[in-house]
Parts: C-alpha cells; structure tokens; sequence
C-alpha cells in the first residue's frame, strides 16, 4: 500500500509540474520539504533541474536536489554527483561555486555527519557514512581517522570486540604511516589484555607495538601493561591502593 501511495504521490507530482512555472514547481518542492515528503520533493526540484536547464532556478533546484539526497535521504552517491553537475553546468554561478566547496570539503562533511549520527546513538548510521567515507576517499587525510572511529564505535558503542579488532587492524594494513596506525596497534593489544582476558595475544600485539614504535608516547604504557599481564591488582604494587 505504501508503494502505491509513494508512486501516486510521484505521478500526481510530476502532473502538478505540467503547465506550472519552474518557479510555481520550485514552490511545491518546497512544501514538500517542509511536510518532509522528501521523495515528492525530489521529484519536484527535478522537473526545474533537467527540464528547464537554462532557468534562474535551475541551479538552485540542483543544490536542493544535492541537500534531499545528503540531507535526508542518505543518499551520497547521488548527492556528491549533483554537486559535481552543479559545478560542471553552473560554475560561475553562486551555487556551482558553493558546490565547489562543499566537494572540496565532502569527506570532512562525511565524518562530522558520523559522529553526528553516533551521538544521536544511530549507529549503524555512523559506521555506514564512516565506511562510505573510507571505500570513497581512501587517500584523503581523514580516512585513517574514520577508520579509527569504527573501530571506537565497534568497542565502546556496539562492545563487538571481534569487529573492533578487525578495524583496527584495517588502519594498520591500508594505511601505514598514518597518526591512527599506533594508536590501533595499542588498541588491539589493549583490547585482548584488558578485555578478552587474552594474555597470549596481548603480548604478541603489545610486542609489536613496541618493535613498530620504540619511541611513541604510548610505549610507557605499553610496557606497563606488558609487565602486569594476567596479574591480579593486588600483585600490581602501582595499584594496590585502588582495592586497599
């Protein structure tokens, strides 16, 4: 019935734009947002954009098309080519160049929007936008980062200990040398003494990290965890007091 409805309401849309101006048409895009019909919407902002090219409104019809995709609909294939369009068709014009920018800065919008999701507890939101980040944009500077944090969000959010593992050895593998690559190979070893109870590993990773990374800020701790591996806190003279 849904379906019905959505392919009426499509129709009726498309209908509604036949003898209208592209602006009457924008308008009824426009309360279509507003309803959040995003689908009616999209098909609205669409008949201005590819139907009337050459109209005042058609590059803002595009850059309403690119937010609906970005926006609401998750959609960022879509959304990140209307950009580029914008910016081929519309160059010189306020919202090409606006879209230019917004390109420039597409991964970073990508993450800040991750870690919007996580924080409204949309996780599988956050580790989608983050994972489409990454397979998107593997050699911009951020990747490492957002990698990084689907590894946190396996941990902390989801406590998937196997998933965060995996994730943090994916910034290891693919990009080497990036501020993050440390980081995860504490984590990993960090996860298994701590977590997993796991001291065998434990000391593989942490071992690791100690050949990879002699000289970073995380080595001390490293070592201190490598010498209390399996104790109890009553055999660590450095935390006895906690129980005391």
């Amino acid at each position: 019935m849904k379906i019905k409805l959505l392919i009426l309401g499509i129709v009726l849309t498309l209908f509604s734009g036949c003898g209208k101006s592209p602006k009457e048409v924008m308008q009824i895009g426009q309360e279509h947002l507003l309803n959040e019909k995003y689908d009616f919407a999209l098909e609205s902002f669409q008949i201005v954009f590819e139907k009337h090219p050459h109209d005042p409104l058609a590059d803002s019809a595009g850059y309403q098309i690119a937010r609906v995709y970005l926006d609401y609909l998750n959609d960022y294939d879509n959304g990140y080519k209307t950009l580029n369009s914008l910016v081929n068709n519309y160059p010189d014009s306020d919202y090409g160049i606006r879209s230019r920018e917004e390109i420039r800065q597409f991964p970073n919008w990508l993450f800040t929007t991750a870690e919007t999701k996580r924080n409204a507890k949309d996780i599988n939101g956050s580790i989608k936008t983050l994972n489409y980040l990454v397979n998107k944009f593997p050699s911009h500077e951020i990747a490492s980062k957002a990698q990084y944090l689907i590894g946190d969000i396996y941990m902390n959010d989801q406590r998937n200990f196997d998933l965060a593992i995996d994730s943090y050895r994916k910034i290891i593998n693919d990009f080497p040398g990036s501020k993050q690559e440390p980081h995860a190979q504490f984590m990993i070893g960090y996860i298994y003494a701590n977590v997993l109870d796991d001291s065998e590993n434990a000391q593989v990773e942490y071992n690791l990290f100690l050949q990879k990374y002699p000289d970073h800020e995380l080595t001390p701790s490293v070592k201190f965890e490598l010498d209390f591996i399996g104790k109890d806190i009553n055999d660590i003279p450095q935390l006895k007091h906690i129980t005391s």
